[in-house]
């Protein structure tokens, strides 16, 4: 098993691995950002968290979104992204060291293979004070999402556990609102709907940036002349497939051992025939 860096997880979007929405810096030296949408839960209330709103000091013609979990309570809160994994990957979350040195519990928990959805992440404040929660600030995210590869294809072949993990509302008074954002059609790819995640990223203005800058990174090492890129490009291609198709050229063959003598000085002569 290994953990996966940024460079990795880069390479596996849209194949082993789909995140949406990517924000700037969503991807970090080796882990996803997470951060929290307008919906959450207080367990002790037993009702959603009310939405307040503000100017950001840094950009005052903007808005930041934020909610507060009371003292004392667990609120479940739904990450503003979705994830899905291939049956190669695992995800283990990690708690944000500035929230839980204010009182926030530290989270347990992990991504199996084949999960596709939001996420619901139990956050428990266990001090006596309102512990502010920003919407959408990958700044101030909620969570780290590591990736990591298994040695082997998980023998499972889809995902076991609810999407957006609903399920654990059931019985809780207050529930309507929640339920029925999440059960819209347009919002399928927040439950479950592969296809559509994948849609929506590709066709994400974040994840083209990504993607060309990653291009572009390489072909700068190559030069500056785009023609010599390119040719360079295909260059390296033709190579890779004549080394690989030598291959087999070079597996080891064995030397024959020449014949010895134990007594080199010794003349033999050789019987006429009678």
């Amino acid at each position: 098993m290994s953990v996966l860096s940024d460079r990795d997880i880069v390479r596996e979007l849209s194949k082993g691995i789909l995140f949406y929405p990517l924000k700037p810096d969503s991807i970090r030296a080796c882990d996803l950002c997470l951060t929290a949408s307008e919906y959450a839960y207080a367990i002790g209330q037993k009702q959603r968290l009310t939405i307040q709103t503000e100017l950001k000091t840094s950009k005052p013609d903007e808005e930041q979104k934020f909610f507060y979990i009371p003292p004392r309570d667990t609120a479940l809160v739904w990450t503003d992204e979705a994830v899905y994994l291939s049956g190669y990957f695992r995800g283990p979350l990690y708690s944000m060291v500035g929230l839980v040195s204010k009182g926030m519990g530290h989270i347990g928990t992990r991504v199996n293979p084949y999960w596709s959805g939001v996420l619901c992440i139990a956050l428990h404040n266990i001090s006596d004070e309102m512990l502010r929660i920003n919407v959408r600030d990958v700044n101030q995210p909620i969570a780290y999402l590591a990736i990591e590869k298994l040695s082997s294809k998980s023998s499972s072949n889809r995902n076991t556990d609810r999407p957006a993990r609903l399920d654990i509302l059931i019985g809780l008074p207050n529930r309507n609102e929640i339920d029925d954002f999440f059960n819209r059609k347009e919002h399928s790819w927040m439950t479950g709907d592969t296809d559509l995640l994948r849609k929506l990223m590709l066709e994400s203005e974040e994840y083209k940036k990504l993607k060309i800058s990653v291009h572009e990174t390489l072909l700068s090492i190559l030069g500056q002349d785009t023609s010599a890129k390119w040719a360079a490009v295909a260059a390296i291609g033709t190579l890779l497939s004549a080394i690989f198709a030598g291959i087999p050229l070079f597996q080891r063959v064995k030397t024959p051992i020449p014949e010895t003598r134990t007594e080199p000085n010794k003349t033999v002569n050789t019987p006429l025939n009678k």
